[in-house]
């Protein structure tokens, strides 16, 4: 399991705990929500401090797609051309510089490879594509949707574990 997975899954626990905990327990859910505005401020300045550095290394080393390998979009023509020629297609809408999608950057990868042939995995870098994220309504990030037959079938803002990816694709 990536780090990234494993800062995710606790994070989600501490949201889950917040969520279905009882209101006596009011001073441990504030410290849980400080935790994770905490976890957000710092996945973010590492994001922030990773952006430059990344986007200069992805001109330089620019390599070919592989078989299994998650497909960058740009365009709303190419979206709907997978999305009507496959079963079924979950679309990670992310940016280089969003700390949660970072942590669900191996992830999606992961998720790519194992379903290949299986699930089009697509990334839509929100930074790029303006235009797609507001078409498709997105209004944080990340934010996965899983399109079965032509059709949007699930939604979810927020990083998500493997297991999380894997439930919504096979719901």
């Amino acid at each position: 399991m990536s780090l990234g997975n494993q800062i995710t899954g606790k994070l989600n626990n501490i949201e889950d705990f917040i969520e279905n905990s009882s209101t006596f327990l009011f001073p441990v859910k504030v410290l849980g929500w400080i935790v994770l505005l905490l976890a957000l401020i710092i996945t973010n300045f590492i994001a922030i401090g990773k952006w430059p550095i990344s986007a200069i290394s992805k001109k330089l080393n620019k390599k070919e797609l592989a078989l299994g390998d998650p497909i960058n979009i740009t365009t709303e023509d190419e979206l709907k051309k997978i999305v009507s020629e496959q079963d079924t297609v979950l679309v990670d809408f992310w940016a280089e510089w969003c700390g949660p999608c970072l942590l669900m950057d191996k992830t999606i990868s992961k998720l790519a490879q194992e379903y290949e042939g299986k699930v089009a995995v697509v990334k839509v870098d929100v930074s790029l594509n303006s235009t797609l994220s507001k078409l498709y309504a997105v209004r944080g990030l990340p934010t996965v949707i899983i399109f079965k037959n032509g059709d949007e079938a699930i939604r979810k803002s927020g990083s998500l574990t493997k297991s999380q990816l894997v439930g919504l694709i096979e719901q």
